[in-house]
């Protein structure tokens, strides 16, 4: 405990009403709008996350992947997401430079072997009987454009689904909303002109 009277002065707190109301009603819209965003979290309803979306991708090759050496021999190797909006994919076509290669069951993922190319920009599109589609584009013995703009196609390798959610189509979306106690500490600012000394 100090004693006041061996500092020779007293410090005196005082917070005006009005400021404490408007401190306290702007942290707690803040913190309850931040929980409604979040969602609850409670148990299953069984409609699933509406954002999980089923989808599938090319792991190989790679968007702009380029290979020199014509004619080369790649496979094609797909991975699949199950979601959980309700539309499991189950067959995967895949074609290269607009000719079918392809079609098989996919739905854990899966290769599509020995595919060979010539010289030249080959575009590989997959196609889900999800109607799910996105594509990537390869260069054997040529140079890939530097900018990801020149390549027609978005940063997500131009992914596309009926029913519309993947794909990006230039968007971005943080993965986390902003801690509500972040957000708590701003209001509390307002306090500190309130806080005063006497001498």
């Amino acid at each position: 405990m100090i004693d006041d009277r061996a500092l020779g002065h007293t410090v005196t707190v005082r917070l005006p009403k009005g400021l404490l109301l408007v401190a306290l009603t702007a942290t707690l819209t803040l913190a309850a709008g931040d929980a409604l965003a979040t969602g609850s979290g409670g148990g299953d309803t069984g409609g699933g996350d509406p954002g999980d979306f089923t989808s599938a991708w090319f792991i190989a090759p790679l968007p702009n992947a380029a290979y020199e050496g014509a004619p080369v021999t790649i496979d094609a190797e797909i991975g699949v997401h199950q979601g959980t909006d309700g539309d499991p994919l189950a067959t995967v076509e895949v074609f290269v430079g607009g000719e079918s290669i392809g079609s098989q069951p996919c739905a854990d993922g899966c290769t599509f072997p020995d595919i060979e190319l010539g010289k030249g920009v080959h575009l590989f599109e997959l196609v889900a009987d999800t109607g799910f589609s996105t594509s990537v584009s390869v260069y054997v013995d040529e140079d890939p454009p530097q900018d990801p703009v020149d390549t027609g196609q978005d940063e997500d390798g131009g992914a596309t689904s009926e029913g519309g959610g993947e794909g990006g189509n230039g968007c971005s979306v943080g993965d986390q909303p902003i801690s509500p106690w972040a957000l708590m500490t701003l209001p509390l600012l307002l306090l500190i002109p309130g806080v005063r000394r006497r001498d």
